[in-house]
């Protein structure tokens, strides 16, 4: 047997005992039956979903106008560039659609998806020194 095909049946094994809703991508993670994606001391993480794509002023709009949602986030910000992605934390199905529904009638522009990221990402304007910091 190949080594190939050694860890292509280890990779299946080991997905095929994953939890339905468990796997890495899935936005809502039941912390009772999945294990974490992070965990260190009091710091676990168990889903993370990038959910817009834009500026990091209009990142930080989306952080304020949605913080009654009531979940951890971080804005990502891509080097020298002025772009950044919003990432929530550890959602529930309730928080999850709150934020979503929220970008979804307030900016529809900037709701997360790979082709949009490409998108801005070819047309994102360097940062001034001044801005590097924010």
């Amino acid at each position: 047997m190949s080594f190939s095909t050694i860890v292509s049946l280890f990779l299946a094994t080991a997905q095929a005992t994953v939890p339905a809703g468990c796997e890495e991508k899935a936005p809502v993670r039941d912390p009772q039956i999945c294990e974490p994606l992070f965990s260190e001391g009091d710091f676990v993480i168990y889903s993370m979903e990038s959910v817009a794509v834009g500026t990091a002023k209009e990142m930080q709009r989306i952080r304020e106008m949605t913080s009654h949602c009531g979940l951890s986030n971080r804005i990502d910000h891509l080097g020298a560039i002025d772009l950044a992605v919003y990432d929530i934390f550890d959602a529930t199905a309730q928080s999850r659609a709150c934020v979503r529904d929220w970008i979804a009638e307030n900016a529809p522009e900037l709701v997360y998806s790979q082709e949009r990221f490409d998108e801005r990402f070819q047309t994102a304007r360097p940062l001034q020194k001044s801005e590097r910091s924010l």
